[in-house]
């Protein structure tokens, strides 16, 4: 029997396809530009695009069961392309499957298609979906999708639908919203958190799910493949002990969250990064709701582990795929009172005479004003948060935005220093790490809080780099 996958390249595809070739089963898959998540795996590849109707009939040829993953996924509220996929492509899968004669569709749909304000604590598949109401653009195209799909079984189309909540694990090619955040947190891009947490399932129980749903779900019914409920901060502290870099401990209310938020979507585009923090994403955060997954428990036997397997799963794949170092030592820097007080007065005496000028002056007094409100906050900006981190192959710097990036192969000289200049720290008492680089050699002077396990972690991770008093020399120079 021939079994066709859509979006096999996406996450929850990669790890269904693996799965069914792990049973023994025969492997369509539409393909389109991207297919490394299929890399040395033995399936049958078609070149199709759910917004192609007749590549569509050529890849449905001869398939008995389609599991239709493929789907636009979006924090943004890009209505213009959501709609394409998620509506006008499953119209296509749908008329695919009828005039093929497949003879079940397994429609995956998203917990957001039920997510409505006012909606009933816990949410379960009697909730239902309804175009214009659920909370996201996404979930309103995905509950669109799924009326088309019902539209098809009322002519006699045998399929069944399945609601994931927000899926992690491993196999995440193209990262998912939580796998970004993932490799953000590992990457120690993650400055603050914010509140709420929302329900998180193992992308293996969720291919338990779909399979299950394939062979025992019944015709028209619909089953939410959930997880269980975690908080943003019990996400970041599992994250935490997998990774070795220790959570924000900032965390944004939402009073301030949702105005950051509604900025945030133009950074993205002038960086030329995805979206990670939206207003569609504080909103679906802060909703809170549990979600049962009894029913697909009593009719598809579906038993999800806790979610913190599938975030240390998720977080190992990414450390094999080398996108997360494999070894990592963070180092908080130190932070004497002394220092901290003056510069907190200096800062203070700005930011105050800065908002009185702006608030009183005019010319060259609001001109100032400006300056000392703007070099304030940039200083902050620059400096907040210090940190230094050991991988298996360099010393990481990181001093606000910025990071210095030292191979420690390069590094030849580490050395206690009260060098008050040039240094992404909070404390005089600094090591004057000196390294080469192509045009001769530089340094960074740095102030790690546990020095001795600082200088033994270096030690140990650079090779020719020995003890030589309070610091490191390289020896064989």
């Amino acid at each position: 029997m021939t079994i066709l996958v859509t979006g096999a390249t996406g996450h929850i595809g990669a790890n269904l396809v693996r799965t069914l070739l792990e049973r023994g089963d025969k492997v369509r898959v539409t393909v389109r530009e991207d297919t490394r998540a299929l890399e040395g795996l033995e399936v049958e590849r078609v070149r199709a695009d759910v917004l192609d109707a007749e590549s569509l009939m050529r890849a449905f040829q001869g398939a008995r069961l389609v599991y239709h993953l493929a789907a636009h996924v979006s924090i943004l509220e890009d209505a213009g392309r959501l709609r394409e996929v998620n509506v006008d492509g499953t119209k296509n899968v749908v008329e695919a499957c009828l005039k093929c004669k497949v003879e079940r569709l397994v429609h995956a749909c998203s917990i957001e298609a039920l997510l409505r304000p006012g909606k009933p604590d816990p949410i379960d598949e009697s909730t239902g979906p309804a175009s214009g109401e659920p909370t996201t653009a996404y979930g309103r195209t995905k509950a669109e999708g799924e009326q088309v799909v019902r539209a098809g079984i009322q002519r006699g189309l045998d399929a069944v639908i399945v609601y994931p909540t927000a899926v992690i694990g491993p196999y995440d090619f193209k990262p998912s919203f939580f796998g970004q955040f993932f490799l953000d947190f590992g990457r120690m891009r993650t400055p603050a958190l914010v509140p709420g947490g929302f329900d998180l399932v193992d992308v293996r129980d969720v291919v338990a799910g779909l399979l299950a749903a394939a062979g025992q779900g019944r015709c028209g019914e619909g089953y939410l493949l959930s997880g269980d409920f975690m908080t943003v901060k019990q996400i970041a502290e599992t994250a935490q002990e997998c990774t070795g870099v220790p959570r924000p401990r900032l965390v944004i209310p939402y009073w301030l969250a949702y105005p950051a938020a509604a900025l945030a979507p133009l950074y993205y585009r002038l960086a030329g990064q995805p979206p990670r923090f939206t207003r569609m994403a504080v909103r679906m955060l802060q909703d809170g709701r549990q979600i049962s997954n009894r029913k697909a428990k009593s009719e598809l036997g579906y038993s999800p582990r806790h979610p913190r397997e599938a975030i240390r799963a998720a977080v190992a794949w990414f450390k094999e795929s080398g996108q997360l170092p494999r070894e990592l030592a963070v180092f908080r820097s130190k932070k004497s009172a002394g220092l901290i007080t003056v510069v907190a007065a200096v800062l203070l005496i700005c930011i105050t005479g800065g908002t009185f000028l702006l608030a009183t002056g005019s010319g060259w007094d609001l001109a100032l004003g400006l300056a000392a409100l703007a070099a304030s906050l940039a200083y902050l900006w620059l400096t907040i948060p210090v940190s230094y981190q050991v991988t298996g192959e360099e010393l990481l710097v990181r001093g606000g935005p910025f990071r210095w990036k030292i191979p420690l192969d390069s590094i030849v000289r580490v050395q206690p220093t009260k060098n008050p200049l040039s240094a992404p720290a909070w404390s005089l008492d600094r090591l004057h790490v000196t390294y080469r680089k192509k045009a001769g050699k530089s340094f960074v002077l740095i102030s790690p809080k546990d020095r001795q396990s600082f200088v033994e972690k270096l030690e140990a991770a650079t090779p020719g780099l020995k003890k030589d008093g309070d610091g490191l020399t390289k020896t064989g120079i």
